[in-house]
């Protein structure tokens, strides 16, 4: 199998896994989804995605021809898991994609939208957030929507 990730999935897989364990559960590969990437039609293929928007239209492109290839990049078996809740309006998008649909063999949300950093401490890698938190008078802000949704995760 092959695994894709994107930046926020592989500092959250980095956190708790080296690639000796991802070797062990017969990954031969992992792939960043925003990069450029060869394509493996025999292997099949593990994502594990942010809830955005940017990562589901690159999941989707993945399994849509385009001027460079006819197939999909990769084989008959995606596994697609998110991060965080994936948002309906995301779900209707990757429904679009036929080719994506056909292939897809597990779709779920893992909920660990955050770092294991020891046993006991976890850390929601949103470091400019704190200005938003702390020093905004108007109430309640989109940064802190994101922090209550990671608390979630945790939880």
């Amino acid at each position: 199998m092959v695994m894709v990730v994107d930046p926020p999935a592989m500092r959250v897989i980095s956190s708790v896994m080296g690639m000796y364990d991802l070797m062990e559960s017969k990954v031969t590969l992992v792939e960043d989804l925003v990069k450029k990437r060869a394509s493996f039609p025999e292997l099949g293929a593990i994502y594990l995605l942010s809830a955005t928007s940017r990562s589901v239209a690159r999941l989707c492109r993945d399994y849509m021809p385009d001027g460079d290839r006819e197939t999909p990049l990769y084989g008959n078996a995606a596994f697609i898991y998110f991060l965080g809740k994936l948002p309906d309006k995301l779900l209707s998008q990757m429904k679009t994609c036929k080719p994506l649909i056909k292939r897809i063999k597990g779709l779920g949300e893992i909920n660990v939208d955050f770092l294991a950093k020891e046993a006991r401490a976890f850390h929601f890698d949103m470091g400019p957030a704190f200005a938003d938190l702390m020093l905004n008078p108007e109430g309640p802000t989109k940064a802190h929507a994101m922090v209550a949704a990671k608390l979630v995760t945790v939880c």
